[in-house]
């Protein structure tokens, strides 16, 4: 049995500014892609999404690049870490500045890892990131999941929010077991 309270999810969205972290959310929850950019501070969402056949609540907070202090934020079920797959930069601050930040906050919280502007990708250009390097640093990162997706295709963004439930569910799954060899029960 489900209780309320495992079918809401919250996840806070963290990564450097200009990779698409806020246009990935809001084609999500409501269908739009806007090219212009809008300096995020600190905006929260709400929506709902289907996996594994139930219906779950998603509080989403996205944070604006470094400067927001993720301590003072409510602790989320999910840290999902995004990066452009056209700018390594991105990428590489992901190991060195994001990961440390958020594990400060939690070791054991689940993190998603999303590669955004797969639209934008051309195979073999300097500075871009393909499919399996982002996979390798995702298994190097110790990540629930790996997406790349494309909010002005629309590729991969259901995909987004659907592993975000699914780590949550998977972490949940994984503490009552250790709760119950614990207890014998």
């Amino acid at each position: 049995m489900v209780h309320a309270s495992e079918k809401v999810v919250r996840c806070t969205v963290v990564g450097d500014g200009f990779v698409g972290k806020s246009s990935v959310i809001k084609k999500f929850i409501g269908g739009q892609f806007s090219s212009e950019y809008v300096a995020t501070i600190k905006d929260e969402y709400s929506s709902k999404v289907y996996a594994n056949g139930d219906v779950y609540d998603l509080h989403v907070t996205d944070i604006a690049g470094e400067h927001e202090d993720l301590s003072s934020l409510p602790t989320p079920d999910v840290f999902v870490v995004c990066f452009s797959l056209v700018d390594k930069d991105s990428m590489d601050s992901i190991e060195n500045f994001w990961l440390p930040k958020v594990r400060s906050l939690g070791k054991h919280i689940p993190l998603v890892l999303v590669a955004t502007q797969s639209d934008l990708r051309k195979e073999n250009e300097n500075g871009h990131i393909s499919t399996e390097n982002g996979q390798k640093i995702s298994k190097t990162l110790g990540t629930e999941s790996y997406v790349e997706c494309s909010a002005k295709m629309n590729l991969g963004i259901q995909e987004v929010f659907e592993k975000i439930v699914c780590a949550k569910i998977r972490h949940s799954k994984k503490r009552i077991n250790i709760i119950k060899r614990v207890f014998g029960r």
